[in-house]
């Protein structure tokens, strides 16, 4: 591992090659909850990466990977962007890793074709600050890791933002990618960017969710829209969390798409905003002021057919105010003796309140667990996302049990077990299950990209934990 190390500070030059141990304890983890409790809690010493390239370059990675191919042994290489994947898809223990952050350039803004082309390794808030300042424009692509990710990352795992019920998640926003493939090879993926092309397999897609494993993404091109200009929102309280869904459904499936549509079960309503039932806080938002009020009052009666009472709009102004402390919130539960971690499943309409209780259900008889609280989010005409948080005792073997039976659970419900925190290593062994004979086409793509016999994000447990 030494020879590939200084072959590595040979081709790229000391100041791109971190090796102190000092250095690189800063990438000892991401934001995986897993090891931040071992960390801050259980005061374990977390093991580190063999080195750091920090490449200023898309030719510094090419490189790079180039000379990681030539040794004779293979060694991991995981890229690491702003380090938010809450799932271990950075953690680097072991591995070269590839620090992203210099490659940070918007390269170009095309309002008129509503485009950004822009490096990988660029944080969101940036992006989105530039556009705001060109012409009011945005992604309009919000996380709660808006202040810490990158495209690159965004991108890799496949993320979802807080308003992607009107302007769709990444994968929806992006137009073309520039690649290097895991034996040094740059390439872009299509040579024109176009709205849509029937020109085979959109190969996007083999790189979307991906999480580093079969190239390194060094820049994309992205869909952009104006600023909305008229908003309006609110709060609904109801009195049991099937009548918030059958209204969430039935707005979906008739087309009053909101911006945003956030269905706190009564737990989660309780201790965000001090009310002790569902609450749904909702916003629409576009140019057109008239368009935007007819879409809340038929939204309104859609609500209220269902139950729902208005409530005002103080809930979604706290929620709107509060959406990215979460720092603060995890120095909150410490305080308590207490760790958390976030699950984020889909599923259908037909199945959302069975797998709901379900998933309380079996995570509330866990040894150590005290509390499941949930949302309903990120809505589809077919059904719906179910963010769970879960707030136990810290315990490593706790921890496993949680995610042994979320998983369990949200299979034997018919429901996906990740959609869009990826799969990093927490959920690697679950793959199978969900993807059953599929997972062993991923394999062959990996092993046909990567030839060497795996380099790119192949750390024990990752996506082939067997």
């Amino acid at each position: 591992m030494r020879d590939v190390i200084e072959r590595l500070i040979n081709a790229l030059g000391r100041d791109k090659v971190i090796t102190s141990d000092e250095a690189l304890r800063r990438y000892s983890r991401d934001f995986w909850p897993l090891l931040m409790m071992r960390e801050q809690l259980l005061n374990e010493e977390l093991p580190k990466p063999l080195a750091v390239i920090v490449p200023e370059s898309v030719n510094d990675i090419s490189l790079a990977l180039r000379v990681i191919n030539e040794g004779s042994d293979v060694v991991p290489v995981v890229v690491y962007g702003g380090g938010s994947s809450v799932t271990g898809a950075s953690y680097g223990a072991g591995s070269i890793i590839i620090d992203m952050s210099k490659l940070n350039r918007v390269i170009d803004i095309n309002t008129y074709d509503s485009l950004v082309t822009v490096e990988a390794g660029a944080r969101l808030r940036d992006v989105e600050t530039k556009l705001n300042e060109v012409g009011g424009y945005s992604l309009r692509h919000i996380p709660q890791s808006f202040n810490y990710a990158t495209i690159g990352g965004l991108i890799a795992t496949m993320s979802s933002g807080q308003y992607s019920t009107l302007y769709g998640n990444i994968e929806d926003m992006v137009i073309n990618l520039e690649i290097v493939l895991p034996n040094g090879e740059i390439t872009w993926l299509r040579s024109n960017n176009v709205p849509r092309a029937s020109t085979g397999p959109s190969l996007k897609y083999l790189f979307i969710g991906s999480e580093g494993m079969l190239g390194v993404i060094t820049k994309a091109v992205l869909r952009i829209v104006p600023l909305p200009t008229h908003t309006i929102y609110g709060a609904y309280r109801f009195n049991t969390l099937e009548q918030g869904v059958e209204a969430l459904r039935e707005l979906m499936v008739k087309r009053v798409v909101p911006a945003v549509a956030r269905l706190y079960d009564e737990q989660e309503a309780s201790i965000r905003f001090g009310i002790n039932k569902p609450l749904l806080i909702i916003s629409f938002e576009g140019y057109y002021d008239d368009l935007v009020q007819a879409l809340w009052r038929r939204a309104d009666e859609v609500i209220r057919g269902h139950g729902g009472e208005y409530v005002g709009s103080k809930y979604f102004e706290d929620w709107l105010r509060t959406r990215f402390n979460v720092e603060e919130e995890m120095e909150t539960i410490k305080k308590y003796g207490l760790w958390f971690d976030t699950i984020e499943v889909s599923t259908t309409w037909s199945r959302i309140n069975q797998l709901y209780k379900d998933f309380r259900d079996s995570l509330l008889r866990v040894s150590g667990v005290v509390g499941v609280m949930a949302h309903i989010s990120h809505l589809y005409i077919n059904g719906a996302c179910i963010y769970f948080t879960v707030l136990f005792r810290p315990d490593e073997n706790t921890y496993w049990e949680i995610w042994d039976r979320a998983m369990e659970t949200t299979l034997r419900n018919g429901g996906s077990i990740s959609h869009h925190h990826g799969i990093g290593i927490v959920r690697s062994r679950w793959l199978r299950h969900e993807l059953g004979n599929a997972l062993d086409v991923l394999r062959s793509i990996k092993a046909a990209l990567d030839s060497k016999g795996g380099v790119l994000n192949v750390k024990k447990g990752m996506f082939f934990p067997d």
